[in-house]
């Protein structure tokens, strides 16, 4: 992977976490399913919370 496409992949993670975010926040249980799933599409979040 290049350096850029870890970038975007890296912008596009933390969009998906931030909308996860806001669907628990709001109780909506089937968007939850589905924003997991494409997190973990991605390789999921290898670091950890706060880095």
């Amino acid at each position: 992977m290049t350096r850029s496409g870890f970038v975007e992949g890296g912008h596009q993670l933390e969009k998906l976490e931030f909308a996860l975010a806001v669907a628990e926040a709001r109780g909506d249980s089937e968007r939850c399913s589905f924003l997991r799933d494409q997190i973990t599409d991605l390789g999921g979040n290898a670091e950890e919370p706060g880095t």
